[in-house]
C-alpha cells in the first residue's frame, strides 16, 4: 500500500484494516468501536512508511478514557499499549491532547491543554506529521473552531511503521482518514504554534498525574462526570436536577401487568442498535425515537412508559441517563429450546447451531439462518469491516453464536423460532467446519470417483491392449528367431537326408559316403539341439543367475565345452567386465547373447583356439562385446560369409547395433558388437517378464 491514502468508509469498506480487539463496525460513513476494552485497534498501512502526515476526524463515545491515532506502528498485539509505536489521542479525563511512545509500554510527553476541554459526542480533526523523529499534532473542535497544538520528539526514535486507529476505556468513531506525504514546513507550522517541545519520560508516576493536573489544566481540567452524582449526563430529555425516582427491576417491568405509570430502570447496555440494557432480573429492549451515543458496557437509567409489541415488552423511554461504564455483560449459555420458549427473550445469550445458508444485503447486514436437533432460527448482524469473515463462514459449519435473543410473534414466525441480534461478527465463532459429506461434497466426489473410474477403465482397456501388443511382438520376434536358427538348421538337415537317401536309392553311394553324410547330419541335428536348448534358457527369467548376460555365456561355454572337450582339464574362454553393470532391454540381451554363443562355438568347434577372450564393457552411451580368440583365423569377405556371421549380422540389425569382423588366416579373430542403450521398449520387457513369472492356470 502506498500514499496518497484515502479510507472507503463512506462506501462500508475497510477491508485493508486489521482489527485487533473491540467491537468495530462501518456506520453512516465512519468506522465505530462501540467497546469499553482498554486498548482496542485498528491497524492499516504499509510497515515500510516513514515520512507522512494522517489526518483523521474523531469523536469520543463514553465520559471517560481516550481516542486517537497511531503512527510509526508495529508489532501489534491484543492489549493496551501491546504495539511498537507513537499515539496521538484526545483524553476525556483532563481535557488534553496526548502524545505518547507505546513499546509494549507506555511513555508521554506532557500534555496539552484541549482549547473548550474534551467534549463527548463532538468531532476533532487531528492532523499528525511525522518528520525524523519529530511529531507534530494540531486538533480543531469541528463546530467551534477551537484548535491547540503539540510538539513531540523522541531520540532514537521509531523509524517507520504502519497507521492505526486507538480507543481506551471508551469507544469512538473515525472518518475521513487520510495519508499523504510531508515536508518540513508542516512541522514548523505546528512547532511555531505549540508552547513547548515534549519529551517522552513525563509522568513517571500516578501521582505525577494530580500534579500535573493542578499545574497545567486548572482552568481546563473536568473530573470524570460519572464520579459527579449531580452532574451525571442526560442524553434524553429531564433536567440536570432530577427528583429521586424508585427503580423497579427489569425482571418486574417485563411481567406486571400493563399501565400508564411511568417506571425507571437501571441496566447495562447489551445492544446499541437496536438498544436493550439488562440487569440481574432479566433483559427489556428500549424503542429509541433517535439515535444516542453508548457503548456496550454502559450503565444507564432510564424512566419511560411500557408497551406490548407483540409477544414482547418494549420500554420508551422519557429520559436517558448515563452513569457510569461497567464491564461487558457475560452472555448466558443456552439451547435452542430454551431460546425458543420465551424465558431469555430480550437477554444476551450464547448458543450453538448449524449453518445451513447466509446472505448478505446492499446494506451491509448479515443474515445467517441457522438450525440443530430442535429449533430451527437465524442470526442477524451488520458487517463487519471486510467481506473475509463473511466468506469462512461454510453451510455446515458448526457456529457459536453470540447476541440478543428475541422471539417473533406467532403470526410472524414462518421458518425460524427466534432471531439472534449479534452485537458484531465477532459474535460469530467457528467451532468446526462443513462435514466432508454434505450434499455438495457428496456430488463432487461422486464426479470425481466416476471421472477416476472412467479414466481407469480407459487406462485398462489400453493397458490389455498394450500387453496383447508386446506379446503379439514378442511371439513374432521369437517366431523370426526360430525362423533364422531352427528352421534353417532342420531344413539343411532335411536336405542332407534327401540327398543321402537319393544316392543310396540309386546305388551310387559307398559306405564310407554314407558314413560321412550321417556324420555331417549327427552334427547339424546336433548344433540345431543346442539351438533350440539355448533359445529356451534365454526365455528363463534366471537365465542370468541374478547377473548380467555373461553369467549366461559363461554357462553355455562350459556347456559346449563339457560336450566337445571332455578330456580337456583348461577352460580356454576367460569373460571381462568393465563399467557398472546395467539393466538392458531383452531384445539388446538376446542379440549380445546369441552373438556370443555363436562366437564361441565357432572357436571352439572351427578355429583351433586356445585362448579366447569375451569382453563386455558398459559405456555412456551403450554396451560393447568385444571378441577375440587366437584362432587359425579366415579371410573374411561379407559377400560370400557364412552361415553364423551372416545370422550374427541379422541380430545387429535388429537392434540397430554396430558390428565388426576382422579376421586374417594364422593371426586369429576380433568381432565387435555396439549396441545402444536406448533401443528396445523397456515396458514391453516388464510384460513380458511379468507373464513368464506368473503361475500357469490350470487349464
Amino acid at each position: 500500500m502506498a500514499f496518497p491514502y484515502q479510507d472507503s468508509f463512506k462506501s462500508n469498506k475497510a477491508a485493508e484494516w486489521t482489527p485487533l480487539g473491540g467491537a468495530w463496525q462501518i456506520d453512516n460513513g465512519a468506522v465505530y468501536n462501540r467497546s469499553d476494552e482498554g486498548g482496542a485497534k485498528l491497524v492499516s498501512g504499509s510497515p515500510n512508511w516513514t515520512d507522512y502526515q494522517l489526518s483523521a476526524e474523531l469523536k469520543l463515545i463514553g465520559h471517560e478514557g481516550d481516542v486517537g491515532v497511531i503512527v510509526r506502528s508495529g508489532d501489534e498485539e491484543r492489549g493496551v499499549d501491546s504495539y511498537k509505536g507513537y499515539y496521538v489521542g484526545l483524553r476525556s479525563a483532563d481535557s488534553a491532547l496526548v502524545i505518547g511512545r507505546a513499546d509494549h509500554g507506555w511513555m508521554e510527553g506532557q500534555p496539552v491543554p484541549m482549547k473548550g476541554g474534551v467534549q463527548i459526542g463532538v468531532w476533532y480533526r487531528l492532523r499528525i506529521v511525522v518528520l525524523g523523529c519529530r511529531i507534530g499534532a494540531e486538533a480543531i473542535n469541528i463546530e467551534t473552531g477551537q484548535t491547540s497544538w503539540g510538539a513531540f520528539s523522541d531520540e532514537p526514535c521509531i523509524a517507520r511503521g504502519r497507521i492505526g486507529l486507538r480507543s481506551k476505556a471508551t469507544g469512538g468513531a473515525w472518518r475521513n482518514v487520510s495519508v499523504t506525504a510531508t515536508s518540513e514546513s508542516a512541522w514548523r507550522e505546528i512547532r511555531f504554534r505549540s508552547q513547548f517541545l515534549e519529551q517522552p519520560n513525563y509522568p513517571g508516576r500516578e501521582s505525577d498525574y494530580s500534579s500535573m493536573r493542578e499545574r497545567y489544566f486548572q482552568h481546563t481540567y473536568l473530573p470524570v462526570r460519572s464520579y459527579q452524582p449531580d452532574n451525571t449526563a442526560q442524553f434524553i430529555g429531564g433536567s440536570e436536577h432530577s427528583t429521586a425516582k424508585q427503580i423497579s427491576p427489569i425482571g418486574d417491568v417485563r411481567t406486571t401487568p400493563l399501565n400508564n405509570e411511568p417506571v425507571t430502570v437501571r441496566g447495562v447496555v447489551t445492544l446499541t442498535s437496536p438498544m436493550f440494557v439488562q440487569d440481574q432480573t432479566g433483559s427489556i429492549a428500549v424503542q429509541l425515537s433517535k439515535t444516542i451515543e453508548l457503548n456496550l458496557g454502559d450503565e444507564v437509567e432510564i424512566s419511560g412508559k411500557r408497551v406490548d409489541s407483540g409477544f414482547t415488552r418494549r420500554l420508551v423511554p422519557d429520559q436517558v441517563r448515563l452513569l457510569w461504564d461497567r464491564t461487558l455483560v457475560v452472555p448466558i449459555s443456552i439451547t435452542s429450546t430454551e431460546a425458543a420458549s420465551g424465558v431469555f427473550d430480550a437477554s444476551l445469550v450464547e448458543l450453538r447451531g448449524k449453518l445451513r445458508s447466509k446472505s448478505f444485503d446492499h446494506m451491509g447486514n448479515i443474515t445467517l439462518q441457522l438450525y440443530d436437533s430442535a429449533q430451527t432460527f437465524s442470526a442477524t448482524v451488520h458487517g463487519g469491516l471486510s467481506m473475509q469473515t463473511y466468506e469462512k463462514w461454510e453451510p455446515g459449519s458448526d457456529l457459536s453464536i453470540r447476541g440478543i435473543c428475541t422471539i417473533l410473534p406467532p403470526a410472524d414466525r414462518t421458518d425460524v423460532a427466534f432471531t439472534i441480534l449479534m452485537r458484531a461478527v465477532d459474535d460469530v465463532q467457528v467451532l468446526a467446519g462443513p462435514p466432508w459429506w454434505n450434499g455438495r461434497q457428496l456430488i463432487r466426489v461422486a464426479c470425481v470417483s466416476m471421472a477416476m473410474l472412467a479414466c481407469g477403465i480407459y487406462l485398462f482397456i489400453r493397458l490389455e491392449r498394450w500387453k496383447m501388443h508386446a506379446i503379439i511382438n514378442e511371439r513374432e520376434r521369437l517366431a523370426h528367431d526360430m525362423h533364422d536358427t531352427l528352421a534353417q538348421s532342420f531344413a539343411g538337415v532335411g536336405f542332407h537326408l534327401q540327398g543321402l537317401y537319393n544316392r543310396m536309392r540309386i546305388g551310387t553311394a559307398d559306405r564310407s559316403d554314407v558314413i560321412e553324410m550321417l556324420h555331417r547330419a549327427y552334427e547339424m541335428v546336433s548344433h540345431s539341439h543346442r539351438e533350440a536348448s539355448a533359445c529356451i534358457a534365454a526365455l528363463h527369467p534366471d537365465a542370468d543367475e541374478g547377473g548380467d548376460v555373461l553369467f549366461a555365456l559363461d554357462r553355455c561355454a562350459r556347456e559346449m565345452l563339457d560336450d566337445d572337450r571332455r578330456d580337456s582339464k583348461v577352460f580356454p574362454v576367460r569373460f571381462v567386465r568393465e563399467g557398472t553393470p546395467r539393466s538392458l532391454s531383452m531384445p539388446v540381451r538376446d542379440a549380445i547373447f546369441h552373438i556370443g554363443r555363436e562366437a564361441i562355438t565357432n572357436m571352439l568347434r572351427h578355429s583351433h583356439a586356445t585362448d579366447m577372450e569375451l569382453e563386455l564393457r558398459y559405456q555412456a552411451e551403450g554396451v560393447v562385446l568385444n571378441m577375440r580368440d587366437n584362432g587359425i583365423g579366415f579371410v573374411y569377405d561379407p559377400a560370400v560369409s557364412g552361415f553364423g556371421l551372416r545370422t550374427m549380422q541379422r541380430r545387429c540389425a535388429k537392434v540397430r547395433a554396430q558390428i565388426g569382423i576382422t579376421s586374417a588366416p594364422g593371426l586369429g579373430t576380433q568381432i565387435t558388437v555396439q549396441v545402444p542403450y536406448g533401443f528396445g521398449p523397456r515396458s514391453i520387457d516388464w510384460v513380458r517378464s511379468l507373464r513368464i513369472r506368473m503361475p500357469h492356470r490350470a487349464s
